[in-house]
Order: structure tokens, then sequence, then C-alpha cells
């Protein structure tokens, strides 16, 4: 099973209530077909010894000389002792917290997210559209798929246009974007996803066999 746990830091009542709602959202669209890929969703408050370990990690960043993939190696290290197949993280923060500040200082582009390993971390922008599709790109990075834009010119590269890995939401795209999951991603996108599904029913297969 693969575990995406989230955690608000600095927000509102409404902003955690929002963030559980997209990543379920995001989950149904992955458990769904032609996707299959089962994603577990927890809130890292409800498992309170694993959220203090994660605490102390991401409060280091609050020295600058203590780089964001630093981090993201302390929290793949935390969860390597924990049970599961795969687990991550993403955090939804403010835009001037020391997160985002160290995630800007690690990707000058990554004006609203940015993802090292198993951590992401989200800092939200004006209006719930970019938000949502901030999530989700995120927690996306978090289950392997690549960006689809060119890193110089910030373009997508991809053939689809409406996809949610490109740099920011085209225009003309409605509140729900990025939904529905396999209408907004490119085909190679949609594959890696497939194969990972695949990898991880194989796993459980022989888990259950052993």
């Amino acid at each position: 099973m693969i575990t995406i746990y989230w955690h608000c830091l600095g927000m509102t009542e409404a902003d955690e209530i929002f963030v559980a709602g997209a990543l379920k959202e995001l989950a149904q669209h992955l458990k769904d077909a032609p996707i299959k890929l089962p994603v577990s969703i927890k809130r890292l408050g409800d498992k309170p010894k694993l959220a203090e370990k994660i605490c102390e990690r991401l409060n280091k960043l609050n020295d600058q000389s203590y780089e964001f993939s630093a981090c993201s190696a302390e929290i793949a290290d935390t969860f390597a002792s924990e049970e599961g197949v795969v687990q991550s993280l993403l955090i939804y923060c403010r835009p001037d917290s020391h997160i985002a500040q160290a995630a800007r200082r690690k990707e000058s582009v990554a004006k609203w997210g940015a993802t090292c390993g198993s951590f992401s971390a989200v800092y939200p922008p004006k209006g719930q559209l970019k938000t949502k599709f901030t999530i989700w790109h995120e927690a996306l990075h978090l289950l392997g798929l690549d960006e689809c834009y060119d890193e110089n010119t910030l373009r997508r590269n991809c053939k689809r246009e409406t996809c949610v890995m490109q740099y920011e939401p085209p225009s003309g795209v409605d509140e729900n974007w990025p939904s529905p999951l396999c209408d907004n991603l490119c085909d190679k996108q949609k594959e890696k996803l497939r194969e990972l599904a695949k990898k991880v029913e194989q796993r459980c297969r022989a888990k259950n066999n052993s």
C-alpha cells in the first residue's frame, strides 16, 4: 500500500478540510479504472509519535544552511522505520513559512510548491483552482511522475493541453480542473501510474503468498 501523509502548518481549519478533500479526491481517481492504484491518504496528526519525529526534521529548515533535500532524506529515513510499502509526506504551509523559503532556495521557479523524494511542500497561491492543481501536481510527484514542462521556458512539453504536470493551469479550464484525472494527464504519465499500480499489486500478492 502507498500512503501519503498530509499536514498543515500555520493554516486554518478550512485549509485542513480543503487539503484533505483535494487529496481524497485525487486518491479516488487513482483507485478507479484505468489506473487502479490504491493510495491511502492519512492525516499526520493521527500518528502523534511519527508527527513529532517529522516536525523535528521540519524545524531544522529554520536554519538556512539546512537544505530542503537534506530534510527530505531525513523524512525518508523516518518513514523507513515505519510499517508500509511506500510512505511520503505533503506539507501545506504559508508562502512565507520557513519550509516554503527552503523550497524556493532549492528551486527558484517553485512558486507554489516543490517536491524532493518523499517530501512535498505546497504553499497556497491565490485562488482555489491553482491551489488544488498544486496539491495534485506535488502529490503526483510523490508517486514518481515527472514535470511536463521545459525547465528553461516553463512551457508545456507534452501533447495533453490540460496535463496537470505542466507548470501552471492552462487558460480556459473551470473550477473542477484537473478533475477527472485521466482526462488531464498525458499518456506518458498515465502509463507510469499504471506501471506503479502493477508493482503494488505484485507486492501484495507476494506478501499474501508468503
